[in-house]
């Protein structure tokens, strides 16, 4: 029998163990950190709506009958533990192997194209069948029962290996591969995309299961295992920011903004330039390769929007920044920002991007309004992705009070 867990396993872990193996102060050399896993789970092919969110095993491969397992794994909170900004050398993951009905044979890492959930079902005996599963839970039919299913059952997982490893008998096994660390780059740079791994062992014949131990395995010596080595040698920068057209009042389209450091004199030479996305809540996190510690303007550009540079040059040091473009029309050079709804926002509608709002911008919109063009459009200035009326009325009124970029 297995322990019971005391409490819910949540996509976001908040007490995730970690062991770190090596520091230094040194931000060009390299780091290792061992993280242990957080969630785990399988999909059970016979049993479509069975799981095992809380047990101490998960399954790869197929039954005696040919029935299939997969199963789930994802490492949450990365950014709790790696710095935002690290560049990923390597990636290793170690399972423990624990109980087998086959000789050698490869189990594959895929990466996992859509969220999925773990809850508090626990299968009994050997685990191998899972059991009813919990509200939550994923399953072989949904990501979380039973609301939300896979868009393919068994799982929506990458056409191509992450990384393969050949399990025999009872022991440690581990895979790594450069795949797998442009995955946790991945994961690290955009958290939303960390949908874990799927383990897929031979499904091309029947009788090759290998049983995995989970996180919630009585022996914690056993519990997965990843470890990252990563150097932390860019400038990392979060800033807080809102688009006018854009931004409703509770929530704000997502989209790629570009950030520049310029030098703090005359001629303000373009240090470094990097491109992010801002998410719904105005957050955006971006990594400069080239800069160093110093101090810069912060400049945004934006498809159709009118360019914004910071208030004033600011000191950026190797480990963490934070400026906000929100908070006061001071916050940006002469003041260039415009208040909606209880934030600053920089200014919508310069469509040709020539650094004013006016007669061109709002005639390119009314262009595009007029052949009913729709999609990714610079014309489109809420982000509903059509030309419309709604456009060219921001547009027109950005227009009409001679907005323009101002610069130092």
């Amino acid at each position: 029998m297995k322990h019971t867990s005391s409490f819910k396993v949540l996509t976001f872990c908040s007490a995730l163990f970690l062991v770190m193996l090596a520091f230094t102060i040194d931000s060009s050399a390299q780091i290792t950190k061992t993280l242990k896993f957080c969630n785990d789970n399988t999909m059970y092919e016979e049993f479509p709506n069975n799981s095992n969110g809380v047990g101490e095993h998960f399954f790869a491969g197929t039954t005696v009958p040919g029935n299939k397992r997969r199963g789930l794994i994802k490492f949450d909170a990365l950014g709790e533990f790696i710095p935002p900004c690290a560049t990923i050398q390597s990636v290793t993951l170690t399972l423990h192997m624990s109980r087998t009905i086959s000789g050698p044979m490869n189990v594959q890492l895929r990466k996992a194209l859509q969220s999925w959930g773990v809850s508090d079902s626990d299968a009994p005996g050997e685990e191998g069948f899972g059991t009813q599963a919990e509200g939550g839970d994923a399953t072989w039919r949904y990501t979380y029962y039973n609301t939300d299913s896979w868009s393919t059952a068994g799982g929506v997982f990458a056409s191509d290996t992450s990384a393969v490893a050949n399990v025999d008998q009872i022991g440690y096994y581990t895979w790594t591969s450069p795949k797998m660390a442009a995955d946790v780059q991945n994961w690290l740079r955009s958290p939303n995309n960390n949908f874990g791994w799927v383990l897929i062992g031979n499904e091309a014949v029947t009788a090759t299961a290998k049983r995995f131990d989970t996180h919630e395995n009585i022996d914690t010596n056993f519990v997965p295992r990843l470890t990252v080595t990563y150097v932390n040698n860019t400038l990392p920068l979060n800033l807080g920011m809102f688009i006018e057209g854009f931004w409703d009042g509770v929530t704000m389209v997502q989209d790629t903004v570009t950030v520049l450091l310029r030098n703090p004199t005359s001629p303000y030479a373009i240090v470094d330039t990097e491109k992010g996305i801002v998410d719904n809540y105005g957050n955006l996190t971006v990594c400069f390769d080239n800069a160093t510690a110093g101090t810069y303007y912060i400049v945004l550009k934006h498809r159709n929007s009118i360019e914004t540079w910071s208030a004033l040059p600011q000191a950026l040091n190797s480990s963490s920044n934070f400026y906000d473009f929100f908070s006061a029309a001071n916050k940006a050079y002469g003041n260039n920002l415009v208040l909606k709804t209880g934030v600053y926002c920089i200014y919508s509608g310069d469509v040709n991007q020539d650094g004013t709002v006016d007669g061109t911008d709002t005639q390119l919109i009314d262009n595009d309004s007029y052949n009913f063009n729709s999609g990714y459009l610079a014309t489109d200035v809420n982000g509903d992705n059509f030309a419309d009326g709604t456009d060219a009325s921001i547009a027109g009124n950005n227009a009409d009070n001679f907005v323009s970029v101002v610069r130092p």
